[in-house]
Formats: structure tokens, C-alpha cells, sequence
């Protein structure tokens, strides 16, 4: 994947916990740029669930490594830390969006609501609730043409995953019997999954070096991500959802 120059940070978003940047890049388009304050394992899971999001066919926006040139990041100030410089994820910012609310829910159609619940499950993020009384979706809404858009999987293969507070928040929660409870549906959605996780070993092979290192270029202090234990569990995942658990 080419990696693209940074050459003016807009600003600092208010969205998200981690509050990204918006940025303009060489080829004169604005992203929205996840860094430091993202951590690495954060960035680790963004970039392998957005390629395994984008293999899978789900709306998620084009996104790409950006490469920060120092002397921006430090123009930043006090911000400098949170961006910081070097390989950082790119996602291309959306324009006539709003984040997704409980009124579009029904103007989604079945097939992405069946697929991105499976996928969250599958990728074990929990990071996608929406109730009438508020929530996160991490999903965007383009009203004037329908579409949703995927974002955010930063908080993705969390190990104190919990499937049943994920089934009772997830946004499309009310899929879960369609989803995990028809045996056809069960099938071709394993099947896809498992189709999916062929681009698993490229997106790693692609990953910035210093994403690997808490100390980045230093490289003494190795983060703990164990790619094949990665692997091995979306493939059981994957299997389980074709055998059916519930």
C-alpha cells in the first residue's frame, strides 16, 4: 500500500476518545489521522480490521498509512504527543455525514446489518452500542444517498471481550437471531469470514515496523501482539459461527 505524505495538520477533532487530527495530504485530500495517542496495539487492531473489513465488502472508507514529517508534529505544541511523527493510520474524511443515530437504523438494509454484527463478534469489538438513550456506533450516516459508513476498530480483539454484553448493546443487536440463529445465514456468513481472513497475513506483512515497538524506533521495548494467536482465533471464530453456540 503506497504510503502517502502529510503536508498541513488542520486541526485537532473532537471525535472519539482519542480525538484524531484532520490532515491534508499529498494527494490534496483530507484524512483523518489516528497516532500516537491511538497506542500501538490500537493502531495494530486498525489496521488489520480495516483491511479485513474492506476484504469482507463493508462500507468503510478508503484508508492509508500516512507518513507525518516531524516538523509538523512539533509545530503542534503541546498536541505534538498525540499525533506524534512517522507511519501514522489515515482514514479519507467523509463530507455530508452525521454520526449514525437510532432513527436511520431501519434504513439499513438487512445484509449489512447481518454482516457488520458478525464481524464485530468476530474481531471481538465491543466499541459499536447504540440504544435510544445514547451510545457509541462508531458508524457514520450519509443521508442524501443512504449509505453507511464503517469507522474505528482501534478497540478490536479485546481480550476481556464479553459476547454476552455485546449481543445485548451492539447497534444491529437486533440481528442476532437472524444472524447467529438461521443455519443458512450461519454458513454463508462463516464462509465469507474465512474468505476474508485470507488478506490477514499481507495487512501484517504491510504494518509500519515501529507499530511493533512501544519505544518506535528505539525498538527495546517489543509490543505484545501474537499475530498467529490472532489468526488462529478468527479462524476458530469463524468455525464456531458455521457449527453454531447459542
Amino acid at each position: 500500500m503506497t504510503t502517502l505524505q502529510v503536508t498541513e495538520i488542520v486541526r485537532r477533532l473532537d471525535q472519539g476518545m482519542t480525538r484524531p487530527f484532520l490532515v491534508r495530504a499529498e494527494d490534496d485530500a483530507l484524512y483523518v489521522a489516528k497516532g500516537r495517542e491511538t497506542t500501538q496495539r490500537g493502531l495494530i487492531a486498525e489496521w488489520i480490521c480495516a483491511h479485513l473489513a474492506r476484504q469482507l465488502g463493508l462500507p468503510i472508507p478508503m484508508f492509508s498509512l500516512l507518513q507525518v514529517p516531524p516538523e509538523l508534529a512539533l509545530a503542534l505544541g503541546p498536541e505534538a504527543s498525540a499525533l506524534g511523527h512517522g507511519n501514522v493510520f489515515g482514514s479519507l474524511q467523509q463530507s455530508g455525514v452525521q454520526e449514525f443515530a437510532v432513527t436511520q437504523l431501519k434504513r439499513v438494509d438487512a445484509k449489512p446489518r447481518h454482516l457488520l454484527l458478525a464481524f464485530d463478534w468476530w474481531v471481538e469489538n465491543a466499541d459499536r452500542s447504540l440504544s435510544p438513550h445514547g451510545g457509541n456506533p462508531n458508524l457514520l450516516w450519509n443521508a442524501a444517498e443512504s449509505k453507511l459508513l464503517v469507522i474505528d476498530h482501534n478497540l478490536a480483539f479485546d481480550a476481556d471481550f464479553d459476547e454476552a454484553s455485546f449481543f445485548a448493546t451492539h447497534v444491529f443487536r437486533q440481528e442476532v437471531d437472524a444472524v447467529f440463529g438461521d443455519l443458512v445465514c450461519r454458513a454463508e456468513t462463516a464462509a465469507l469470514l474465512g474468505a476474508a481472513l485470507s488478506c490477514f497475513d499481507a495487512a501484517v506483512q504491510d504494518m509500519p515496523p515501529e507499530w511493533l515497538w512501544l519505544d518506535g524506533a528505539v525498538r527495546t521495548l517489543p509490543v505484545q501482539v501474537d499475530f498467529e494467536a490472532i489468526k488462529r482465533r478468527l479462524t476458530l471464530r469463524a468455525h464456531q459461527l458455521e457449527r453454531g453456540f447459542q
